[in-house]
C-alpha cells in the first residue's frame, strides 16, 4: 500500500462561511468520562470548540459532568445518573448522537463490563461519523463499525490488531490513526505518515486533544480522512510551536488545547 507523506500542500481546513448560522460549523457529541478520569472528555472538549466547531456536548456520568462544568464556562454537559456509563444510558445517549455532526466515544471512560457494553451496544447501531479512542478502541461492534476514526496509541494499536481485523476494518469504510512519533494514518486509500511534532506529545491527555480535533473537523466538514490529516499535522506543529516558548518539554496537553485557537483556517 501505498504511503504518502503528509505535508502542508494536503492540509485544508473548513471553511466558514460568511453569512453562517450557530450550528451550521458543526455539533460534537462526547461521550466519556469516569470518576477517575474527568479530564480526558473536557480536553478533547476545548480542542473541538477551539477547532471551530460550534458547539460540544459532553454526556458523562453526573459527577463527571459538574466537574467538567468547573472547568470550563463553554461546554455543555448533559449528566448521566450513576458514577460511570452503564448500558440503562443507551436510548438517552443514542437520541443524543443522533442530533450530532460527529460522536466522540472512549475518552475517560473506565473499562468496567457495563461501560463496555455500552461502547459495544452505541458503536453497532451509530451509523454517524465518530471518533474511537481509549476505552472504544477495543470494544466496538467488530461486524457493524462503519464511518469511524480510531485513535490507537502504539500499545493500543497492538491490542486492537489481536481484538479485530484491521484490514477488513479500513476496508469497510474506517480509517485508524496509529499514534506515534510517526503517527500513520490507514484508510482504503493508502496510508498517510506525519512527521511533524516531539516527543512532548506523549503526555499524558494529547490524545484526547487529538481526538477532540479531529471530531471538530469532522464535525465541520464530514470529511474523516481530511480531518485527520489535518488534526496530526496540527497538532505536531503546536507541539514543536509550544517546546520553543517554553524551552523544552514542559508543556502540557491543556497547553495544546489552548493553543488550537492559533490556527488559521482559510478563508478566515
Amino acid at each position: 500500500m501505498k504511503t504518502t507523506t503528509i505535508t502542508k500542500s494536503l492540509v485544508h481546513l473548513p471553511r466558514r462561511a460568511q453569512n453562517s448560522h450557530k450550528g451550521d460549523n458543526g455539533r460534537v457529541v462526547i461521550i466519556g468520562g469516569s470518576p477517575e478520569y474527568i479530564g480526558a472528555p473536557a480536553l478533547a472538549g476545548i480542542a473541538a470548540l477551539r477547532s471551530g466547531a460550534d458547539s460540544v456536548v459532553i454526556a458523562a456520568p453526573e459527577k463527571v459532568a459538574w466537574a467538567i462544568n468547573c472547568l470550563s464556562p463553554d461546554l455543555v454537559t448533559r449528566k448521566l445518573t450513576g458514577r460511570w456509563l452503564t448500558t440503562r444510558h443507551y436510548a438517552t445517549l443514542m437520541k443524543l448522537a443522533a442530533s450530532a455532526d460527529c460522536v466522540v466515544i472512549g475518552g475517560g471512560v473506565h473499562p468496567r463490563p457495563q461501560s463496555l457494553a455500552l461502547i459495544k451496544k452505541i458503536t453497532g447501531a451509530f451509523a454517524g461519523q465518530k471518533v474511537l479512542d481509549a476505552a472504544a478502541i477495543t470494544s466496538f461492534d467488530r461486524a457493524h463499525l462503519r464511518n469511524a476514526a480510531l485513535t490507537p496509541n502504539l500499545r493500543e494499536y497492538e491490542r486492537l490488531r489481536r481484538y479485530a481485523d484491521v484490514d477488513r476494518l479500513v476496508a469497510s469504510g474506517n480509517i485508524i490513526v496509529a499514534k506515534s512519533w510517526r503517527t500513520k494514518i490507514y484508510n482504503a486509500r493508502g496510508v498517510w505518515e506525519n512527521r511533524t511534532g516531539n516527543p512532548g506529545l506523549t503526555k499524558a491527555g494529547t490524545g484526547d486533544v487529538l481526538a477532540g480535533l479531529l471530531a471538530g473537523f469532522i464535525a465541520q466538514s464530514h470529511d474523516i480522512l481530511q480531518s485527520a490529516i489535518n488534526a496530526v499535522y496540527f497538532l505536531g506543529i503546536l507541539g514543536e510551536t509550544i517546546y520553543k516558548k517554553k524551552r523544552g518539554y514542559y508543556y502540557l496537553a491543556s497547553d495544546l488545547a489552548e493553543a488550537v485557537r492559533t490556527l488559521r483556517p482559510r478563508g478566515n
